[in-house]
């Protein structure tokens, strides 16, 4: 049976208008929520430090029912960003894609997924770099990454970086998966997946968070300010002993094994 895909609305908001002829060699770092959310936390870090702009968002009829209340007391939709900056030291444009939330469904999942890779194909991207999650019941303080990619030249070229081994089996679950094995099948644009080992008893897990980044300034380079995220690494470390066996015990209830 025929999925019907307009089943499901998408809506696509610019914020400001980019012209793709414009950028040259234009990676895209993408990391959404999901365990520990660290691909996301790391995201948000270098959309920060970066002071990247936000270009589009997208709306998907697919996000659960529910809306952000932010620090300041105001609501947000859920929604998908995709931000941008210019790396004058690679000569090279940077898109980051990030989102509050992930669908609620396996379709709507691809779906969006696919809508994604277009978006992205349509920006000239070359390459995406997806951060997640490899899910521990522990914290570790040195957390490892593992490399999974669409090529072998591309698992072999991460997999010579300090920390970064190569995943041999298992599956990624979510749109940290989806998007960049969709954007090679269907635009053949290159994908590296980068998963972190973490805690997955945390809501984030910011050392790592920490080990994503840290591979990001040996390939490609970002050049990125470690140091904060040095500090709050450590003060994690210091204030591990504070997650209770009620608070474990409550986000086990909830968080299903997987990789994401």
């Amino acid at each position: 049976m025929a999925i019907q895909e307009d089943k499901f609305n998408i809506t696509t908001k610019r914020i400001e208008q980019i012209d793709p002829n414009k950028l040259s060699e234009t990676l895209c770092i993408q990391g959404m929520p999901g365990i520990a959310n660290a691909g996301k936390g790391a995201l948000d870090f270098i959309s920060k430090q970066f002071e990247a702009k936000r270009i589009m968002e997208i709306y998907f009829s697919d996000f659960p029912s529910q809306v952000k209340v932010n620090s300041d007391g105001c609501l947000a939709a859920s929604k998908i960003e995709l931000l941008h900056y210019r790396d004058k030291s690679l000569k090279r444009d940077i898109i980051l894609l990030t989102s509050d939330t992930q669908p609620t469904s396996n379709i709507g999942m691809n779906v969006l997924s696919k809508y994604v890779a277009n978006t992205l194909k349509d920006l000239g991207i070359t390459m995406i770099i997806s951060l997640a999650a490899k899910p521990l019941t522990s914290l570790k303080r040195n957390p490892k990454v593992y490399v999974s990619a669409t090529s072998k030249e591309l698992v072999e070229s991460y997999s010579q970086l300090e920390n970064v081994n190569v995943l041999k089996e298992g599956i990624v679950i979510g749109m940290n998966g989806i998007v960049p094995v969709i954007s090679k099948s269907l635009y053949d644009i290159d994908g590296v997946i980068l998963l972190s080992e973490s805690c997955k008893m945390l809501n984030n897990d910011v050392a790592a968070s920490y080990a994503l980044v840290k591979v990001l300034n040996f390939k490609p380079g970002l050049n990125i300010d470690l140091s904060v995220l040095e500090r709050e690494t450590k003060l994690q470390w210091d204030n591990a002993g504070k997650i209770t066996e009620k608070g474990i015990k409550h986000r086990e209830e909830k968080r299903p094994e997987y990789i994401s």
